[in-house]
């Protein structure tokens, strides 16, 4: 008897290796995956605008990493004795407008270089809910705790997002033609949105998603809201607020991506890498006795193992 509709993701002819750069770019779920990412040894940088939900900001996001544009005073706003970007998440926030800036043009100089000879891009989308700034006519990244009556609030349509990202594509290939998109739409729920609200928005980013790699061959499609939501589709592999995947469902969706996306040969070091991670982590009770001296020997021994396998440029030691 099957206890479960099993999602297997296409491979897509898509091959991770530990030599590959990475970009993530998204939602709260981009940092899941990203923080594995950056634990099995692989060279990626997420996030340079901290996390974002909507398919616009994204897009603005990567446009101003390529364009490595300084970001101005236009783009700036002042509330509750910080200073905030508009387009950037909270943590680029700072009580003195000149280190606020510098903080969002630091991460996009680092962006605008790495993207150079990136190998994939992956872009998770949450929702398809935007919020105009009413004065500037602006979309917004992060609304800052500022009041809803300063912004728009609506839904964008499957047409606006697929004309963005192929506007995207021509600006992204121009600027390093051998990067490829991998698309995936969080499984995380708005759920302050609203109940209906949050399907209709999952439903649009679905169908810009299908309009994207079906019709325009733009990009790959990782099914991670599929595998939540109709494979592990029980509330035990949420966490306590019952709208975010657990550690268990983000092992599982690693684990998902790892096979569809990777040869036995990168899986094996990943294997290695998480070996020497939980060596490197044991505290002795004595750390003169022989057995841990054989212990610090074989770390030695997977720590040169790994610097021939990936590179010491990215291995944390």
């Amino acid at each position: 008897m099957k206890l479960q509709t099993i999602v297997v993701p296409k491979k897509d002819g898509i091959s991770l290796t530990h030599s590959n750069k990475l970009l993530l770019v998204g939602s709260c779920f981009t940092d899941s995956i990203g923080e594995k990412l950056d634990y099995f040894g692989f060279r990626c940088v997420r996030n340079p605008f901290g996390i974002l939900y909507n398919p616009f900001s994204i897009a603005q996001c990567l446009e101003y990493c390529i364009d490595n544009r300084k970001i101005s005073d236009d783009d700036i706003v002042f509330n509750n004795h910080l200073w905030h970007s508009w387009y950037h998440h909270s943590k680029f926030s700072d009580v003195s407008k000149e280190q606020c800036m510098e903080n969002c043009r630091t991460k996009i100089e680092e962006a605008h270089q790495f993207l150079k000879d990136v190998d994939y891009i992956f872009i998770t989308w949450g929702t398809a809910l935007i919020y105009t700034l009413i004065e500037q006519n602006i979309v917004v990244g992060n609304c800052h705790k500022i009041p809803g009556t300063y912004f728009d609030r609506r839904l964008l349509k499957v047409n606006e997002i697929v004309d963005r990202y192929m506007t995207l594509k021509k600006k992204l290939h121009a600027y390093n033609p051998k990067a490829e998109i991998i698309l995936t739409v969080s499984p995380i729920r708005h759920w302050k949105e609203g109940y209906r609200e949050n399907l209709l928005s999952k439903s649009v980013l679905h169908l810009a998603v299908d309009e994207l790699q079906n019709k325009s061959g733009m990009c790959h499609y990782f099914p991670s809201y599929e595998i939540v939501m109709d494979e592990l589709r029980d509330y035990r592999f949420f966490e306590a607020d019952m709208l975010h995947p657990s550690s268990v469902a983000i092992e599982i969706i690693w684990e998902k991506l790892l096979d569809a996306y990777t040869s036995e040969n990168t899986k094996n070091i990943c294997t290695t890498m998480d070996k020497y991670r939980k060596m490197k982590q044991h505290r002795p009770f004595y750390p003169d006795s022989d057995e841990y001296k054989a212990h610090q020997n074989k770390m030695v021994q997977i720590e040169c193992s790994l610097r021939d396998l990936i590179g010491q440029d990215f291995l944390e030691i």
